[in-house]
């Protein structure tokens, strides 16, 4: 990293190291805001431009204490920006006499304006600014020092932050940094989200399921015990972080083994054909680095097994509150018994007994979720862009930003878009309608011809 040193009244700015005293801020600021430049407070900004050397234990805690999902988290970020990312990693740390109070990830992409997007973009169900609640210090405060520190990296950048979830703190924090710094701010609706709010006890959500149902349960579970050997595997990770410590290699070997029993059910799922394939390619390799990476307790990997076979799986991710339903899958032979929803029902048993308030089954509105009564969620990408700039410059950005939030702003107005395609199809059902009649009608005279409407390509 680099270490040139510089005095600035009182702060000091080391080239990847700032401190957030000298930051000039608009008259009209809030109280929090200003206060980031306050140097008695001793606050101080690492900025990193790699993952080699990321603070990844005090990272993991971080986002643990700022109550935020492990898609925050140093396990799934780098090993989604591995293996799926674009642009070059921007890590950015606050803190107070060595302790790590906020943290920041994001990766910077070059154009004719740098932009700054969360690290693992597109392939992270949720993404934050982290920062302690529990310091004495503003959370509003930090998450600015945050990005103060992002865009003094990045001079001038574009900020497209995606996933962000709606409705809660972060989305004021981060539009009132922009408002703050002289940023326009557009949010664009993203994904919903399913999820499952969890009762206290096993019991309350037994009596919630009803008699009918867990009666199914149990004939369902006998026709499965029918078919063979029935092994439930609440942990199919189990020993392979010991095994790890001992003999790495037979360690990598046993992964490897599992990951492809993994592909090979979702190969063998009743809609595979049209279904994503997560442990196949970069995704695969994805996520069978975060099994390798991530402390125990953070990846929660169960399965059915029937004489020795695989049958259904489910991978999920332990938050601070919620369990994250990442992926589950079962093979089609065994459908009738209902493997996949077997395997669910455990689950949300198992979450219950171990404390958490709800399971999030994450982005989709795939039709088993809304079997559960799950409620429904948004995410929203915030678009910060520095406001007065000339004409040609600020229509370059426009242009820039549109071609990364197209999909976006179309959900954005998801109502006008019903509406085209509906009228799209009625002119072509009209326009065919006309040419049949004209065929069985030679004679027919001409009829003023139609407007055209193309249908738009998804």
């Amino acid at each position: 990293m680099r270490a040139r040193v510089l005095r600035t009244g009182g702060a000091h700015l080391v080239r990847g190291v700032v401190a957030v005293t000298d930051l000039a801020l608009p008259p009209h600021r809030t109280a929090d805001l200003e206060l980031v430049q306050d140097p008695a407070q001793g606050l101080s900004v690492t900025v990193r431009r790699h993952l080699d050397s990321a603070p990844v234990p005090e990272w993991r805690v971080l986002a643990a204490r700022a109550g935020q999902s492990p898609f925050t988290g140093p396990d799934w970020l780098r090993a989604v920006h591995t293996h799926l990312g674009a642009g070059e990693p921007l890590l950015v740390s606050v803190r107070r006499d060595g302790r790590l109070l906020a943290f920041g990830a994001f990766a910077l992409l070059g154009g004719p304006r740098p932009l700054l997007t969360f690290l693992g973009a597109g392939g992270s169900d949720y993404a934050a600014v982290l920062a302690d609640p529990d310091t004495g210090v503003s959370v509003a405060r930090l998450v600015a020092a945050v990005l103060d520190g992002a865009v003094r990296e990045a001079p001038g950048a574009v900020l497209d932050l995606e996933q962000v979830p709606a409705g809660g703190e972060q989305v004021e924090l981060l539009t009132q940094w922009a408002l703050h710094r002289g940023y326009a701010v557009r949010t664009l609706p993203q994904a919903t989200v399913q999820v499952v709010p969890l009762p206290a006890t096993v019991a309350e959500h037994d009596a919630a399921l009803g008699r009918h149902a867990r009666h199914e349960e149990r004939r369902q579970w006998r026709r499965l015990a029918e078919l063979g050997e029935l092994v439930v595997a609440d942990d199919l990770l189990d020993g392979l972080a010991e095994l790890r410590a001992q003999d790495p290699e037979a360690a990598a070997d046993r992964l490897e083994e599992l990951v492809t029993e993994l592909a090979e059910v979702d190969d063998a799922h009743p809609h595979a054909a049209r279904r994503r394939r997560p442990w196949r390619g970069a995704s695969g390799r994805t996520l069978t680095e975060v099994l390798w990476s991530a402390p125990a307790g953070t990846v929660q990997l169960s399965g059915l097994r029937v004489d020795g076979e695989l049958v259904a799986y489910a991978f999920c991710l332990a938050g601070p509150r919620a369990l994250h339903g990442y992926v589950q899958s079962y093979r089609s032979r065994y459908a009738a018994t209902g493997p996949g929803t077997l395997l669910l029902l455990r689950l949300l048993r198992r979450a219950i007994v171990s404390g958490f308030t709800e399971l999030d089954l994450l982005r989709g509105d795939e039709a088993y979720k809304k079997r559960l009564e799950p409620v429904a969620r948004r995410t929203v990408r915030l678009v910060l862009t520095p406001t007065g700039q000339d004409l040609l410059p600020g229509l370059v950005d426009r242009f820039g930003v549109l071609r990364r939030t197209y999909r976006d702003e179309i959900r954005r107005h998801e109502r006008l878009d019903r509406s085209y395609d509906a009228l799209a199809g009625a002119l072509d059902r009209l326009r065919g309608e006309v040419s049949r009649r004209r065929a069985a009608l030679p004679g027919l005279p001409g009829l003023p011809g139609l407007p055209g409407v193309r249908r738009r390509r998804r």
